[in-house]
C-alpha cells in the first residue's frame, strides 16, 4: 500500500502528464488518484482518536482534495439546477456538502478493518475513467464489497472523483433520484430540497443518518 511519505511523489507525477494524455495515461492518472486518496485516509486512520471534529476536517480535506465536488453538487440536483438562482445553488452546495460529510463521520467507525484491494481501469469517453477495486473485510465479518470509482479527467485539469459505485449501484445517481423526488412533490420548488436538507441537519443524529 502507498503510504504518506509517497503521496507528494504521486501527485506530482499526476502534475507532469501532458495535456493531451491519451487513454493509458489518463487511466494511469486515474489511478494514482485512488490509491493516494486511500493511502491518505490510511494514514489518519492509523492515527485516529475518535473525535468527529477531527474526523469531520478530515472528511471535509479529502472531499475538496480528491473529488469534483462542484460537478457533484450540480449533477446532484438533477434538470433542477438550471432553474435555480445564483442565492439558492450557494446554499444548496454547502448544505449538500454538510450533509454529505455528516453521514460520513458517523459511519466513520465502518472503515475500521477494512482494506483496499486495487483492480483494473477502463476510459469511458474522453471524460471518464472507471477505476476498479475491492474492499474486504480483514476479519473476515463482511463480505468483500465491489467498487468502481468514476474519475472526472479533463484535459488540462487534475484527475477527480465523480461518483462511487458499490456493487454497480451509483451513489450519485441514486442521490439525485431522491432529491429530484423531492421537488418534483412539491410542484418544481428547487427551495423545497433546501428545506429538506436543511431539516436533515436539524435532526438528533439517532434519528437518522
Amino acid at each position: 500500500m502507498i503510504r504518506r511519505h509517497a503521496i507528494g511523489l504521486v501527485l506530482s507525477c499526476l502534475m507532469l502528464l501532458p495535456l493531451s494524455a491519451g487513454a493509458s495515461d489518463r487511466e494511469a492518472a486515474a489511478a494514482a488518484l485512488i490509491d493516494t486518496m486511500i493511502a491518505d485516509l490510511e494514514t489518519f486512520l492509523a492515527t485516529d482518536t475518535g473525535d468527529e471534529t477531527a474526523r469531520a476536517a478530515e472528511i471535509e480535506r479529502v472531499l475538496a482534495t480528491y473529488f469534483d465536488m462542484d460537478s457533484i453538487t450540480r449533477f446532484s440536483a438533477g434538470q433542477y439546477w438550471r432553474a435555480a438562482n445564483g442565492d439558492q445553488r450557494s446554499e444548496y452546495g454547502e448544505l449538500f456538502r454538510e450533509v454529505l460529510c455528516g453521514t460520513i463521520v458517523r459511519n466513520f467507525d465502518q472503515l475500521y478493518g477494512l482494506a483496499y484491494v486495487a483492480g483494473g481501469t477502463q476510459a469511458k469517453g474522453d471524460k471518464f475513467v472507471i477505476v476498479q477495486g475491492t474492499f474486504t473485510d480483514t476479519n473476515g465479518a463482511r463480505a468483500p464489497v465491489a467498487v468502481n470509482w468514476r474519475i472526472l479527467t479533463r484535459a488540462g485539469e487534475p484527475p477527480r472523483v465523480f461518483d462511487i459505485e458499490i456493487e454497480n449501484l451509483s451513489l450519485l445517481v441514486t442521490q439525485k433520484q431522491e432529491n429530484v423526488a423531492v421537488i418534483r412533490k412539491n410542484k418544481g420548488d428547487f427551495l423545497a430540497l433546501i428545506n429538506a436538507m436543511r431539516e436533515r441537519l436539524e435532526k438528533p443524529v439517532h434519528e437518522g443518518s
